[in-house]
């Protein structure tokens, strides 16, 4: 078949292939709607190219395997890319020195078909190879459907994190034009009909079906045109048909024989009238929406029986789990889902496919009625897990919660202290302390005196929790009976894991307190432990508390390696609480250097996936979006702050509140309250926590007569003792610009409070500048003017001039949010903000604005 209107887009791609041959490879997502040619151009481009292929495919039909297309591509890859029992990172790395090093001197041409329906271990091998593509002799091809793409979906989340990428590039495919439909209806010796284009839309496939009906008039849909050329298929071409849309996107022709009557040959006609098509010893229907169609028709009791014989066989050729599993739901064989799908999930889990493993453990539990209760109650606590490391915390506890009451039932003291243990955690993540320590002291009582593992995991999360309350001494005593215990234990993987995370929190609490060295040397042999023993929520938790602590204490390069370092480890395996989490501690990162814009899409990014995540996760992306909210007099900062307040309070953690606190008292001071307020009510929840830094947030807004005998941080103690100027210069040594600028001007001197003008007019905050001209004018000093970077329309902010053009071309609040990867909530605060500086009451009127503007200019 003819590529019809895709010459400038072959170009382009044969021109990156090129590219990869010099050394600088791409990747390129080929986008487009169904049926509109990915698959075709694809073709074309290995056709016309000398570059070894690699092809793999994402199935549709079932939960994916992890890896599914590079496993199709192994065949074809050196034995070193996936020897056996490789980590998934070894894989990675193994693949990336193959491309980048190619054993035939030419450059490789993969090809990945489909990646809207891609497993999260695929997507994650997308990303790892997006970063690097630039420096290998490779061009990666990634098809998807634009559609299928939503807010928050993973591919989503892939597009955005790897647009800015060296070696990404994208590639549209349009539906074809009117005179491009007229051409491929002439090269069927069709007249191109009036309504053929206008029926179809330009959707190839639609036009190639349509025009394949031989019904003469031109179906209403693509199902339509499917059907009616299937029905002019013989019975037993029909028959065939059906076999081999239930096998699968790709069903083995061997396979499909084996399940024919009539053997091979009855795949001749669909394969001639152009129903089918051959890729190697596969066979694949011309496009996944017609197989869809075939399979949905296949009458139930014919359905049933063929998924039946497609079990079998595929249990006799030992096929993966995952597709096993499929088939057996679909044929009704309740103990063969429970098997397949367990082992499905398992090595989902091997790989990092968290996601995918929830999907099998929860399909096997759908089937384990006949299961015994101990097993089902591990299936509950590996299926509880897995919730928790992609971010479904209450989901997480239902299943742990519920195997515990299995094991009370079958008297198992410490798996059920140990469920109470891993509960308290739990419930630490959901925001519910008090609950979190009633349950820690429930595990160690019940495991009291039964020397196990259990017990010093439970004696961990004591003092994990001791930690999180920043108690300095609590922790050091619990940890010290942890590791006396588990120097006492045979070695273990579970000892392992035990002694990691108590280095950890001791670590993460003596940096806290100020001992840097020594806590960042038992954090980071926390991280080497954990990354040794292969325990990938014990090294992300590493990097987590080793970047949170740099954040705190502004030592950024520390900060951003961490970040940087725990961001891709965790992306890599899928865990979602964890990514989280490290993008709301990069937004306050970038909120404390200046980067406005930069804190605001992090945190944007995590409010985005609030659904998908743990309740705490959230609080720092509020704190930093009611600060920049506060800086440009936005009236939504009351709001997130407020709401940011109501969650950390109930924690009673220093950790949480002065962060929070401190944002408000700044907001007080913006707009000419009184910051004492909010530092006097949050004053005794942290005048406790054995952290200098906590203690400082709040006590340089205190009244001067309150008496501050507490150790403070460094700049907080200049700020306290009045030293303005010097607290202003150490601000400024370490890069945070908003703290310099406050430091100025809350000094009262005339010469300070024009410096911080300047400094606020420079970083964009508008009304924090406001505020300090107010200041000087009250003083009777000299008021800089405004300058020409700090002034907006209206005083509109850059987000909001942002929002502004997109109410202009008629998007909705949904359609925005979705634009700019923000939460629908954020964009209504936007336009509501954008009305009331605009002075108008609707988007009608803000439209009507626009256009006389428009006219005038």
């Amino acid at each position: 078949m003819t590529l019809l209107e895709r010459d400038e887009q072959l170009r382009a791609a044969q021109g990156y292939l090129a590219e990869a041959a010099a050394g600088h490879g791409r990747l390129v997502f080929v986008a487009g709607e169904p049926g509109v040619g990915k698959t075709t151009f694809l073709e074309h481009l290995l056709a016309t190219s000398d570059a070894p292929p690699l092809v793999g495919w994402c199935d549709g039909s079932a939960t994916p395997s992890p890896l599914g297309p590079l496993v199709d591509m192994l065949p074809d890859l050196p034995a070193t890319v996936w020897p056996a029992d490789a980590a998934r990172s070894e894989v990675f790395a193994a693949l990336l020195s193959v491309l980048r090093d190619p054993p035939t001197g030419r450059p490789y041409l993969l090809v990945i078909e489909d990646a809207h329906w891609a497993d999260e271990a695929t997507l994650d091998l997308v990303r790892h190879l997006a970063r690097r593509i630039h420096a290998c002799r490779a061009l990666v091809m990634v098809s998807y459907r634009v559609e299928d793409t939503t807010v928050g979906d993973k591919l989503r989340v892939l597009l955005g994190d790897t647009a800015s990428a060296t070696g990404t590039r994208r590639i549209d495919l349009a539906p074809l034009t009117e005179a491009g439909v007229a051409r491929l209806a002439a090269e069927h010796g069709a007249p191109a009909s009036a309504d053929l284009y206008d029926v179809t839309g330009g959707n190839p496939f639609f036009v190639t079906e349509a025009l394949s009906a031989g019904t003469g008039d031109v179906p209403a849909t693509v199902r339509d045109a499917v059907l009616a050329r299937v029905s002019r298929l013989s019975e037993t071409g029909q028959r065939a048909l059906e076999v081999v849309a239930l096998a699968g996107s790709r069903a083995e022709a061997e396979l499909v024989g084996q399940l024919l009557n009539v053997g091979l040959p009855a795949l001749d006609e669909p394969l001639e009238r152009g129903l089918l098509r051959q890729s190697g010893s596969d066979l694949l229907f011309r496009h996944e929406l017609a197989r869809l169609v075939v399979a949905e028709e296949v009458p139930g009791g014919r359905r049933l029986h063929l998924h039946r014989r497609l079990l079998a066989a595929l249990t006799e050729r030992g096929a993966d789990p995952a597709r096993l599993a499929h088939h057996a739901e679909a044929a009704g064989e309740g103990a063969a889902v429970l098997v397949h799908a367990r082992a499905a999930g398992d090595q989902a889990v091997r790989l990092g496919s968290h996601r995918e493993a929830v999907r099998q453990y929860r399909r096997a539990l759908t089937h384990a009625e006949e299961l015994a209760p101990g097993e089902r109650a591990q299936l509950l606590w590996d299926l509880g897990y897995e919730h928790y490391l992609t971010g479904g915390v209450d989901a997480s506890i239902a299943c742990i919660s519920e195997a515990r009451e299995i094991w009370v039932d079958l008297g198992d003291a410490v798996r059920v202290g140990d469920a109470w243990r891993c509960e308290s955690r739990l419930q630490w993540f959901a925001g519910r302390n008090e609950l979190a320590e009633e349950q820690a002291r429930t595990a160690v009582d019940l495991l009291h005196g039964t020397h196990t593992v259990e017990l010093a995991l439970a004696y961990m999360q004591r003092t994990s929790l001791e930690m999180l309350r920043t108690d300095l001494e609590g922790t050091r005593s619990w940890g010290r009976r942890t590791m006396a215990l588990l120097d006492e234990l045979p070695e273990s993987p579970q000892r392992e894991e035990a002694r990691v995370r108590a280095l950890n929190a001791i670590g993460t609490m003596e940096t806290v307190a100020g001992d840097v060295a020594d806590g960042e040397r038992m954090l980071t042999t926390s991280l080497a432990g954990a990354r040794n023993a292969d325990l990938h929520e014990q090294v992300a938790l590493a990097y987590n508390n080793l970047a949170s602590c740099a954040v705190v204490q502004r030592r950024y390069d520390a900060a951003q390696r961490y970040l940087d370092e725990g961001y891709d480890y965790c992306v890599d395996r899928d865990l979602d609480s964890w990514t989280t989490y490290n993008l709301g501690m990069r937004a306050e990162m970038l909120l404390d250097r200046g980067d406005h814009e930069g804190a605001r899409a992090a945190a944007e990014e995590v409010l985005a996936r609030r659904d998908e995540t743990t309740p705490m996760a959230v609080l720092a992306p509020l704190v930093v979006l009611g600060a920049l909210a506060s800086r440009i007099g936005d009236p939504e900062a009351a709001d997130l702050l407020e709401e940011a307040r109501a969650m950390a309070d109930p924690t009673e953690e220093s950790q949480k509140i002065a962060p929070v606190t401190q944002v408000r008292c700044q907001h007080a001071w913006v707009i000419g309250g009184d910051p004492t307020e909010a530092a006097a009510l949050s004053w005794p929840l942290v005048i406790g926590a054995d952290c200098p830094w906590s203690r400082g947030r709040v006590a340089t807004w205190l009244p001067d007569d309150v008496e501050v005998s507490a150790q403070l941080s460094a700049p907080f103690t200049l700020e306290r003792e009045g030293r303005w100027a010097e607290a202003a210069a150490w601000w400024e040594r370490m890069g945070c610009p908003f703290d310099q600028g406050l430091a100025l001007a809350r000094s009262g001197d005339p010469e300070l409070l024009t410096e911080a003008v300047r400094v606020f007019d420079r970083l964009g905050a508008a009304a924090a500048a406001a505020r300090a001209r107010t200041m000087l004018r009250e003083l009777g000093a000299a008021v800089p003017r405004t300058t020409r970077a700090a002034r907006h329309p209206d005083g509109l902010t850059p987000r909001e001039a942002e929002v502004e053009a997109l109410v202009a071309r008629g998007l909705t609040d949904a359609e925005i949010a979705e634009t700019l990867v923000i939460s629908r909530r954020t964009a209504e605060h936007h336009v509501a903000a954008i009305l009331g500086k605009r002075g108008v009451r609707s988007r009608r009127e803000l439209l009507e604005m626009g256009s006389r503007e428009a006219e005038s200019g």
